[in-house]
């Protein structure tokens, strides 16, 4: 026989419901904790932007925590959500618990604290766009990929000490970095062991 759930969260979900996916997201929910773990698009950012949000109407004072392991994707989604953490009243930390890649290593330097266990890796990369149409659109989304490709430089010039090199490397190539470079280089200020 199961026992009832003792403690502060003891009185979210019914008894019969403690089990299910949903008793678990409700327990997270109530204590401000976001999982941004699957690729970032349309979806996942809505998701994380529309809890930001919402955790800020309910207590615009008390730490929201997103936990991070996702492999990055979309770049307009990614910058809605971090002009919401930016935006955000309520203090962010973002936790990187697996990967943190391209849009996703993004993400996770904008948080008021920043960690990251011991195992976990954080990847940044080159702007990607598959262009097919005609010349001119072409031309013109490449103005704009170059602005968003400075756009993400300032981003990262700001929130971490990367090198000039580590900067050459994300325009040129992929920068791998293992947690204690992450510490070294000024992208999380934690590692969790």
């Amino acid at each position: 026989m199961n026992k009832p759930i003792r403690g502060e969260n003891e009185d979210v979900c019914k008894k019969e419901d403690r089990f299910s996916e949903e008793y678990y997201f409700k327990i997270l929910n109530k204590n401000r904790v976001i999982l941004l773990f699957d690729e970032i698009n349309n979806v996942s950012s809505d998701i994380i932007v529309s809890k930001i949000k919402t955790m800020n109407f309910l207590d615009p004072k008390k730490e929201i925590t997103i936990e991070i392991n996702s492999p990055g994707g979309d770049v307009s989604c990614g910058f809605s959500i971090i002009n919401t953490i930016e935006s955000s009243k309520a203090p962010i930390h973002t936790i990187i618990t697996g990967q943190a890649c391209s849009m996703g290593a993004m993400i996770s330097i904008v948080g008021d604290k920043r960690s990251m266990y011991y195992n976990s890796y954080w990847m940044n990369h080159p702007l990607s766009e598959g262009q097919m149409d005609y010349l001119q659109f072409i031309k013109d989304r490449t103005k704009f990929l170059i602005h968003l490709d400075s756009m993400t430089e300032n981003l990262l010039k700001t929130y971490t000490k990367l090198t000039k090199r580590d900067l050459i490397k994300i325009s040129t190539g992929e920068l791998w970095l293992s947690a204690k470079e992450c510490l070294e280089k000024g992208i999380v200020d934690k590692i969790i062991k």
